[in-house]
């Protein structure tokens, strides 16, 4: 399992013939899409983000918003909660983008990872630990919703995986409200630092910018992490073949493969970013309902953010947290002259945002920045890739 594939590079299938590198990434082997394929382009480039994405989403946007007269500054807590929910939608678009599978159940991943963090910490207040904590109750618990949920496809398997999610939602307000406390929702939780403790997640890393605080850096080394992980699970054997599923299963069927079982780990590799995002979601937070973490809304969310950001891309994703996160966190918050507060309309900010950008650019928000960069190096826009060479619909 290579990232550094040359750009003529075959891979074998299993039915005796070959798949080029354009094929396999319907990328045209453009230089642009080699460098996306390797993994220490795409670790080294997502780092030098995020050292700049604080500063340019709270001090950059703040100062403009003083010069324009009206806020538009991020605050401190937001680039962390962004990257949380861009780990979740990396995750999410494996299954989406790639595998083709729509889920509105991904909540209740999410949402047990973050009681299951949450309850740990009143033992063990180390942040690492209910990560660790948090991932595998997410992934345990994929195990028989994906078992069940797979043997459907299309729309019975996202009633599927909703019901799923709304049965531990109403288990968590109702009959598990003994240890989820139910609709007062569960506080005091404790995460007294990394290290055990010695830095608080609190403190500042350089004090002349309140942006960059040690839950920032913590979370950013956490979105590091998935970023290599899913680079290297889209660049392998195993992306190709979810690819292949996501665009005809019949023939990955046909070809002697199990697509059951590349199916349910697909589900369930997307479980564990999740798991992931929701105890560090709750670390972040503090606090956490069963509203916030297990109802359906949260899963709409992900889906939401995914296509908003590109679907089949791996950063694209992240671009649509972004996005998303900034219109409920500081959009709703903007007064604007004759309107006046925008408030509890921030929903339909991003609705208009999102049929705009769907409209527009179907590919996303990344795959219109893709498309900007081919033009900028001469070469042509990407066309997504289909198995049998026609035009997706």
């Amino acid at each position: 399992m290579s990232g550094d594939r040359s750009g003529d590079a075959t891979d074998a299938i299993p039915d005796g013939g070959t798949v080029t590198e354009e094929t396999a990434g319907g990328s045209g082997g453009s230089a642009l899409a080699g460098l996306r394929e390797r993994d220490d382009f795409v670790v080294v480039a997502m780092a030098a983000a995020l050292v700049v994405f604080p500063f340019l989403l709270i001090d950059i946007l703040g100062a403009v918003g003083d010069v324009i007269g009206i806020s538009i500054g991020g605050y401190t807590g937001l680039p962390s909660l962004v990257l949380i929910y861009g780990i979740i939608v990396i995750g999410f678009n494996l299954l989406l983008g790639y595998t083709g599978l729509l889920s509105f159940g991904h909540a209740a991943f999410f949402g047990s990872a973050a009681y299951s963090a949450a309850l740990f910490s009143q033992v063990v207040p180390s942040p690492i630990l209910m990560v660790i904590v948090g991932t595998i109750v997410a992934t345990l618990l994929a195990w028989p919703i994906g078992f069940v949920s797979i043997r459907r496809s299309g729309v019975y398997f996202a009633v599927l995986t909703l019901t799923f999610g709304q049965a531990l939602y109403f288990w968590a307000l109702g009959p598990g409200s003994w240890l989820t406390n139910g609709d007062n929702g569960f506080s005091g939780i404790e995460a007294h630092g990394l290290f055990l403790g010695a830095i608080p997640l609190d403190a500042q890393l350089i004090p002349v910018f309140d942006s960059y605080t040690v839950m920032y850096a913590f979370t950013a080394v956490v979105m590091l992490i998935a970023v290599w992980v899913g680079n290297r699970i889209i660049n392998s054997p195993y992306g190709l073949i979810f690819e292949a599923l996501g665009e005809n299963e019949e023939r990955v069927e046909f070809v002697g493969l199990n697509v059951f079982r590349y199916k349910l780990m697909a589900f369930i590799i997307s479980a564990v970013f999740a798991g992931v995002g929701g105890a560090m979601f709750v670390i972040h937070e503090q606090y956490i309902h069963p509203t916030t973490a297990l109802y359906w809304i949260q899963s709409g969310d992900f889906v939401i953010m995914t296509v908003l950001g590109g679907t089949g891309s791996l950063v694209g994703p992240v671009l649509g947290a972004l996005v998303f996160e900034y219109v409920a966190n500081v959009i709703s918050g903007v007064s604007l002259p004759m309107i006046g507060s925008i408030g509890s309309l921030w929903r339909f900010v991003l609705g208009a945002v999102f049929v705009f950008i769907v409209w527009v650019f179907p590919r996303g928000i990344y795959g219109a920045f893709s498309d900007l960069g081919s033009r900028l190096l001469g070469e042509d826009p990407e066309e997504p890739a289909v198995a049998d060479g026609g035009e997706r619909e």
